[in-house]
Parts: C-alpha cells; structure tokens; sequence
C-alpha cells in the first residue's frame, strides 16, 4: 500500500489590460492511497486507487478574465469529494479499469506542460469546453482497457457517463466514447519521443443537455538531454471538433521545457508555452505562458507564472496575468 497527499495554493490576477483588477485565492489538497494486490499477497496484476480531493478558491477567475482558456488549471468552485475510486487489473499486455475517474488521467495528456498552468495545456479546450466531460473538477463513472501492441505501440479506448457532477441515473445521461493509440520511440537513448492520436465522441440521450459532439486531438513530445546536462523537452498539441454547435471548433499549442539552466539548481524547470484556441465565429483567443519552478526544499516548490492573453473571450484587446503557485507533495 502507497500514500500520497498534494497541497497547492495560489494566488493570481489580471495584471495588465482587459480584465478585473481583482486577486483570485485558490488552496486545494488531494490525498491518495493505491494498492498493489500483488504486494499485499493476494492476486497478481491487481490494483485499487482511492483519491479524495477538496478545494476552496475566493474570487471567480471566469469573470474576472473572461477567457476560454482559463489561466489556472486549479482553480473551481469550492468542493470536497471522493475523486477517484477505481480498480484496475493487469491481463498479459492488456490492462481494465473501471469506477470514478478523471478521462484526462490518461486521455489527451501531455506530461512535457505539466508545469504550465493554464487549463488548455492539460487538455484541449475542444473537449472541455464543447462536450460535458468526467475531467477536473468532475470526475464520473467510466470503463476504459488498454494494450500494449508491441515495438513501441499501444491503444487504448474508454467509456464514461455524461453529466458527470450526477451520480443518480448516470447511465441515462449520455455517455463519452475516446479511443487513443500510441507510439513511443528512443527508449534509453538521448532522444525520446511520444506520439498520441485520439477520437471522441459524445452521445447524449436528451436534448436537455445539449447536443452530440466528437472531435479528434493529436499530442507529440519529445525529450533529449545535452552534454551540458541540461534536460530538454519539448510538445505539440492539437484538436479539432468542428461542429456547428460547438464554441471551441480548433485548438494548437505547443511548448519546450529547460531542467537544469543553473547548475548549482538542477530541480528548477523553465516551461514556456504559446497556445491558440479557434472560436466560432469570434477572433481567436491566444495565450503566451512563461512559469519557473523553483525547488527550496524537498518535496517543497514554488512557481510564479506570467501570461499574455490575446483576445480574451474572443473579444479584442489583450491582458496580462501573473500569478504564484506553492506546491507541497509527500
């Protein structure tokens, strides 16, 4: 059995151009257990993953930036709830998991942005904000499989209710359908590189909830490391979901990470990101991102970020919004 707990707090605002000028708080925690049945004695291949996470934020960064893109993938309403409660077992090369989960845990991620904090980065805002689906704040009940083709190849495909904050009747709401395949090549030598392809599509059962959507996304990274000893990474993003209905119809971003630009720092990480995101029938919203991590301590980090925003909403002008991140892990 492994434990783990995260506290994040952050404080960030517009500080330049269109927008509020009005701070917005955000303190979160998760807190997780997983057990490894193997480990315990019991069954081989066997695992069960339990989350609990709470969030209390003051201020609503929507309105006060008025952006698609959000510029905190930590910020929501306030909540405290069961998070993830799912078991997965290992068969040979393929793999089920079914219960409460979060589809972006392993659908559409680019682990090379991770340290970026606008929203569009950790997924596409094609999915997020044209179909109702089971990721942050909202996990939901879903059933997914995966295999591991060989030679570097692997695919990988799920179901999930929609409407995910209702748990009552939630096979009745909808449902999202993402299928994604894999290849990853380089293995131990100085350059590695990912590539994901993915599909989606979401049903609804009543038109109370909006109408059916799908779309495709696309996530490269690639990682090498110098003989400076600086570790290099860097990603391409996209999607598309060009239905009519859809607010969000293209999405494009893209980035480099820097480990170890000072030597005496070797944990501090650079990550600037560019991302674009095509609204119907307004001019496209653009994001230009800069965070630094700074270690101070073990398992202790800070991160202060700063972010161009392009017509924010579609809406033309501009803003500037800069903000402060403290990241504990145990």
């Amino acid at each position: 059995m492994s434990t783990s707990l995260h506290l994040d707090a952050e404080t960030l605002g517009v500080v330049g151009g269109r927008g509020k000028r009005q701070a917005v708080s955000v303190a979160a925690f998760q807190a997780a257990l997983t057990l490894d049945t193997s480990q315990a004695g019991w069954w081989r291949g066997g695992q069960f993953d339990f989350m609990l996470m709470g969030l209390r934020s003051n201020g609503n960064l929507e309105t006060v930036t008025d952006t698609v893109q959000l510029p905190s993938n930590l910020w929501a309403p306030n909540f405290l709830r069961l998070y993830q409660l799912s078991y997965r077992q290992q068969f040979g090369p393929g793999f089920l998991q079914g219960g409460i989960m979060d589809v972006n845990n392993t659908f559409d991620t680019t682990e090379v942005a991770g340290h970026l904090h606008n929203a569009s980065f950790g997924i596409a805002p094609t999915l997020t904000s044209n179909a109702d689906i089971a990721t942050f704040p909202n996990p939901g009940l879903g059933l997914m499989g995966g295999l591991d083709l060989g030679k570097g190849w692997s695919a990988q495909a799920g179901v999930w209710q929609g409407d995910p904050p209702g748990m009552t009747g939630a096979l009745h709401r909808g449902a999202l359908w993402i299928a994604e395949a894999d290849r990853s090549w380089g293995g131990d030598e100085h350059v590695q590189g990912t590539l994901k392809l993915g599909a989606w599509h979401l049903q609804q059962n009543e038109d109370a909830y909006g109408a059916d959507s799908g779309g495709l996304y696309a996530v490269n990274e690639w990682r090498w490391k110098k003989a400076s000893r600086h570790e290099w990474a860097a990603f391409l993003q996209g999607g598309w979901s060009p239905a009519a209905s859809n607010p969000v119809r293209g999405y494009i971003g893209a980035g480099v990470r820097i480990q170890g630009l000072n030597a005496a720092r070797p944990a501090d990480v650079l990550t600037i990101g560019m991302a674009q995101a095509r609204l119907q029938a307004l001019p496209s919203e653009t994001v230009i991102e800069a965070v630094y991590s700074l270690q101070l301590a073990p398992h202790f980090y800070v991160q202060p970020d700063i972010q161009h925003i392009q017509n924010p909403g579609g809406e033309s002008g501009h803003q500037w919004v800069a903000g402060l991140r403290v990241h504990v892990e145990h």
